[in-house]
């Protein structure tokens, strides 16, 4: 008695074996499930603050006799560019002597510190370490200028270059980059009140 096809058998085939249609159609929506949990994961690592080790968390530099052994032209004025919290870390003293040409040394500036974003608060762009002819930050992009402790002095930007929070614990220096606050407003001048024209410049 010769067998006769039940639903879903197809003439010819072994009972078992997939058609091409079914492996393709399996094959579509494994695929689609694939993508679509990579995206969703995607989405939630993005979205999610990263307040540990990324931008959002806090940064212990070290006392100001690390940063001194790390850079000894910050004691000098010089701002020390710390690339994992995107700042230039400064020791306002030694920046104010470095301006005034008076180059005098400042070990240790206690509280008398600012932590930059380099961040340019115009249109983002990232801030270049300070022009030597000027003794100023200057945006490259679109030529904002801010002396050395991030007053804005020139350019289209709206106020000067914002900063976090510092503090200090057991002698060492922690910012908080979740705690950002705005530059000065335009106008500002604490010392460096030199003319824009009347210095060289970096950036046009």
């Amino acid at each position: 008695m010769s067998h006769l096809p039940t639903y879903g058998e197809v003439p010819g085939r072994p009972v078992g074996e997939m058609s091409r249609r079914s492996f393709m159609r399996r094959i579509f929506w494994a695929g689609t499930g694939l993508l679509t949990i990579e995206f969703l994961a995607g989405t939630v690592n993005f979205l999610w603050p990263n307040v540990r080790s990324g931008l959002g968390g806090k940064f212990t530099l070290g006392s100001a006799k690390d940063i001194g052994g790390a850079q000894s032209s910050w004691t000098q004025g010089q701002p020390y560019a710390f690339a994992k919290a995107r700042v230039f870390f400064i020791n306002v003293p030694a920046a104010e002597s470095l301006v005034s040409g008076t180059n005098e040394t400042v070990a240790d500036p206690g509280d008398k510190v600012l932590a930059l974003y380099r961040k340019c608060p115009h249109l983002g762009c990232q801030i270049p370490p300070l022009c030597e002819k000027s003794h100023w930050f200057e945006c490259l992009c679109h030529g904002s200028k801010y002396n050395i402790i991030g007053e804005k002095r020139a350019g289209p930007a709206p106020r000067g270059m914002d900063r976090f929070a510092v503090t200090i614990n057991a002698g060492n220096y922690i910012i908080d980059t979740s705690s950002k606050v705005d530059g000065p407003p335009i106008g500002t001048a604490t010392f460096d009140t030199r003319a824009t024209a009347d210095i060289p410049h970096c950036a046009a």
